[in-house]
């Protein structure tokens, strides 16, 4: 299994792809996808939280408490 680390930074790459996503389908006026967009993201960002409280020393970062 992968360190934390690395699944932290796996989860960011997911949000970052995830808000893309959100602002494509939001643009689209397809709202039922960008709610799948945005329960996608916080699905990651609830990983990262775990991840964060098993290893303090991983860094912060805007992605952790994005919003639409």
């Amino acid at each position: 299994m992968p360190d934390e680390v690395t699944q932290v930074e796996g989860q960011r790459r997911a949000i970052r792809e995830h808000i893309e996503k959100y602002k494509r389908f939001k643009a689209a006026n397809d709202d039922g996808a960008a709610r799948t967009a945005t329960s996608t993201i916080e699905n990651a960002q609830s990983h990262i939280q775990k991840l964060r409280r098993r290893k303090p020393s991983i860094a912060p970062d805007p992605l952790d408490s994005w919003r639409p």
